[in-house]
């Protein structure tokens, strides 16, 4: 993935545009159509690793996400690591904000993750937290190989540096075309605390240097966590 999330939504491939999906344009124009790929239970195997990572999708320049008054997220200091005991991924956090090119920018590593610093902090209210992943990377899958496998009602752990815990709830998944990523619902005002997660998907593009679709994978906020971490599930999805 490049390096680079275009706010477009942060393609996050090994080439993120979401390059693991870079920057996201502050004007956060609506797409001309919010195509909607269906999920099929079964996808087609992806191709060889690349040699580089697909940016993110651009969106308009905003300031940080900041509540009126101090909230128990913004005490907590920043997110600073990601469990999805689903798909096995245990992952830190990097902070990242925007390219020159507006794009979103993506995790340096490609065993990171990365929170966009212009979303909620995740928990918040207004408007979703955004983290997103690399697919894959050269020497192979990426943090976010599997995350097409979360299903409704799976869970994942967000670590503030207080050391404090939250749970989030899947809710749905959906895949995009890359030039028809719904930024508005991806990054726009929301009242409820959402956190979206955001990688690549579908076929390598060689000539654009890119994948063909974005996945999204939607959660809600369900709480602080107190107690052991969530264990892995027993069955396969």
């Amino acid at each position: 993935m490049n390096k680079t999330l275009s706010i477009l939504i942060p393609a996050v491939c090994v080439t993120v545009t979401l390059a693991a999906c870079g920057q996201v344009n502050a004007a956060l124009p609506e797409p001309k159509a919010q195509a909607r790929v269906a999920l099929i239970p079964t996808y087609t195997p992806l191709p060889p690793a690349t040699a580089t990572l697909t940016p993110l999708p651009a969106v308009s320049p905003t300031v940080p996400y900041i509540t009126p008054t101090p909230d128990e997220f913004q005490a907590a200091g920043l997110p600073v690591r990601l469990d999805i005991p689903a798909v096995d991924v245990s992952a830190s956090i990097e902070h990242v904000g925007r390219l020159p090119n507006n794009q979103i920018d993506v995790p340096k590593l490609p065993q990171d993750v990365a929170w966009f610093d212009e979303s909620a902090l995740p928990g918040q209210t207004g408007k979703p937290a955004i983290i997103s992943g690399h697919l894959d990377s050269r020497n192979g899958p990426a943090v976010f190989w599997d995350l097409r496998k979360v299903v409704p009602g799976d869970e994942l752990v967000v670590t503030y540096a207080n050391g404090a815990r939250y749970v989030f709830t899947v809710e749905s998944k959906e895949r995009y075309l890359t030039d028809q990523i719904p930024t508005q619902k991806l990054l726009g005002r929301n009242p409820r605390r959402m956190l979206n997660l955001i990688t690549c998907d579908g076929a390598w593009d060689r000539g654009e240097a890119s994948y063909s679709q974005r996945l999204a994978v939607y959660t809600r906020y369900s709480g602080q966590l107190s107690g052991p971490a969530l264990a892995p599930p027993t069955t396969d999805h």
